[in-house]
């Protein structure tokens, strides 16, 4: 039979019919940063469309994509990379190595904790170079960029071919800090950020908890959410589906902690209607369905696919963030007394989930079938990785 979903899209409601196998619904509201679910220039990774394929190809093969500006550093195994346009409320380092370069048969992620090498202008000098500008010493902070373990120069280049520049005080780099909406007398400004190859079960590394582990591997048997999530993320490379990047696409993880919490979601949209309580637990994206377990519900997504107007069959509705790419969390709730399932992609806001649980005694909980919330060996289990079609 058709199934209904309503695709919320930065506060407009589309609504389509599907065929499915189950009932389902989708909210989304504009794009989450692959990690925090922050609605901003974080924004999702964009799936691969090779047909659309534009940015700069580099000396030594790697691609850079439009909006980017990459050098692959010869005194080091990286490649340092600056988002053209600059940063509002972000993105983290983690993000612009994955849009930077996914079009690679590397994949590509940020290096975090790489040792800061070049502390200062003079050191800097090589990589300012190869990325096309030359430093001068930033106006404020004494020259010390504002977040933990990053650079930052200024978005606009001056009549000399100079950028201001902030340097870490850290010993270590970090993935996750951003410039936010941080200025200097209106100056803005862009992270430069390192970028290595790893293979798609090394490359995204999470706390855990509030995760189900501290690295997302291929455990891709049973029943669970993650399990299918990840069957599926795996099948799209294997099989060449459009949505797979050259470099691939990851395995997820599951953001535990605000398991409960989801379940209060599920319980009552499943009385009071999809997406009654949208939002309770820090979530932007969402989808809802029914099915005995939780593969169930993820193959009713799946099953969303259907051709475009050239008939190449894309991932529609619920399908899209199933396999977003990049590095991406989710977390899941189920009913108490039926199987009417919630999933809210690309957030774990812990603190959003847990506040809301304290402040609401009885409404949140867990089942038989829950995730345990012990930290799991990441290797436990671990299968192979896609063979990528379309870089075998």
């Amino acid at each position: 039979m058709g199934s209904r979903f309503d695709l919320l899209i930065g506060g407009f409601l589309v609504t389509a019919s599907v065929f499915a196998p189950g009932a389902c619904s989708c909210d989304g509201e504009g794009k989450g940063d692959g990690e925090s679910g922050e609605v901003s220039g974080e924004g999702e990774a964009s799936s691969s469309e090779s047909e659309g394929e534009t940015g700069t190809t580099l000396p030594d093969g790697t691609h850079c994509a439009e909006g980017y500006t990459c050098w692959p550093d010869p005194a080091e195994d990286v490649v340092w990379v600056m988002k053209d346009d600059g940063n509002t409320n972000g993105p983290s380092c983690k993000a612009v190595c994955e849009r930077a370069l996914g079009e690679n048969c590397e994949y590509h992620a940020c290096d975090q904790g790489r040792p800061v090498i070049y502390p200062d202008m003079e050191s800097f000098a090589p990589v300012a170079e190869g990325l096309g500008f030359e430093c001068r010493a930033g106006g404020c902070w004494d020259s010390v960029a504002p977040g933990e373990g990053m650079y930052l120069v200024s978005i606009e280049t001056d009549e000399n071919g100079t950028k201001s520049c902030y340097f870490p005080d850290e010993t270590q780099l970090s993935c996750g800090s951003d410039p936010g909406n941080g200025n200097c007398f209106g100056e803005r400004y862009s992270s430069v950020c390192p970028c290595v190859p790893k293979a798609l079960d090394q490359a995204c590394e999470w706390e855990c908890p509030p995760h189900n582990t501290t690295r997302a591997t291929w455990k891709t048997e049973g029943t669970s959410c993650i399990e299918r999530i990840n069957y599926w993320r795996k099948r799209a490379c294997d099989e060449g589906w459009v949505e797979c990047p050259p470099s691939g696409l990851p395995p997820m993880v599951e953001c535990v902690d605000c398991h409960p919490c989801a379940n209060s979601e599920a319980e009552y949209d499943s009385q009071n209607g999809a997406h009654a309580s949208f939002g309770r637990c820090g979530e932007h994206v969402q989808g809802e369905g029914g099915g005995a377990t939780c593969a169930d519900v993820i193959d009713a997504f799946v099953n969303e696919r259907k051709p475009d107007e050239n008939g190449i069959m894309r991932c529609e509705g619920h399908c899209g963030p199933i396999l977003s790419a990049g590095c991406q969390t989710f977390f899941w709730g189920k009913a108490r007394d039926s199987n009417f399932h919630t999933l809210n992609w690309r957030s774990c806001k812990v603190e959003t989930c847990t506040s809301w649980c304290d402040e609401n005694p009885g409404e949140c909980f867990t089942h038989e079938t829950s995730p345990s919330g012990s930290c799991e060996d990441p290797d436990q289990g671990a299968g192979p990785g896609p063979d990528i079609a379309e870089c075998g």
